[in-house]
């Protein structure tokens, strides 16, 4: 037996080492696959986890607070995540546009409200880091997805006529049904 192993020694070490690199292989691989995982689909298509991270931020940004002071919920949270996203998805499929000019009036008219005065783009860039701790670019996306989908809103109030609030409420809860949601659950969470 050891005479074998004496003369197979090359062809035994590279046997070993194929097995592992394979093994290696097969592990980094996995796990790959799992964490690219798409957080969940709507409409059928996926949605990334930078776009449902976006998301996420903007929601937690916008979400006035409730009377009591008390945030929301994680789980409330990421509800109303995947409310935006497929109300987002909406007004993008009914070619709703936000252009620059209303995304600058609604930063002036956040800063107005917080009696803010910013000369140089540097002090803005300073004032969104520090309210709401995000780059400007991030924000006004963040900024310009959500008047998209106030848009889609009065939007669809001209169009429902008289009685509108029962009836919206009604048109989000069909165009929920529709987007088919299926959020893929991660494990430990």
């Amino acid at each position: 037996m050891l005479n074998f192993f004496r003369k197979n020694t090359q062809i035994i070490v590279w046997a070993v080492v194929i097995a592992f690199v394979a093994w290696g292989a097969y592990a980094v691989s996995v796990q790959f696959e799992q964490s690219s995982r798409a957080p969940g689909k709507i409409f059928g298509r996926e949605i990334s986890h930078r776009d449902f991270l976006s998301t996420y931020k903007a929601v937690q940004i916008f979400t006035p607070k409730p009377a009591d002071g008390t945030p929301p919920g994680a789980d409330q949270l990421e509800a109303q995540t995947w409310q935006f996203l497929i109300l987002e998805r909406e007004a993008k499929r009914r070619k709703i546009q936000v252009t620059d000019d209303e995304v600058r009036n609604e930063i002036t008219r956040l800063l107005g409200e917080n009696n803010e005065m910013l000369l140089t783009p540097d002090q803005y860039r300073h004032w969104v880091q520090g309210t709401f701790r995000e780059e400007p670019r991030e924000f006004e996306n963040q900024l310009r997805e959500r008047l998209r989908v106030q848009k889609l809103f009065t939007e669809v109030k001209k169009e429902l006529g008289a009685g509108a609030d029962k009836k919206i409420e009604n048109w989000v809860m069909e165009l929920m049904r529709k987007a088919k949601i299926q959020i893929y659950k991660v494990p430990g969470r």
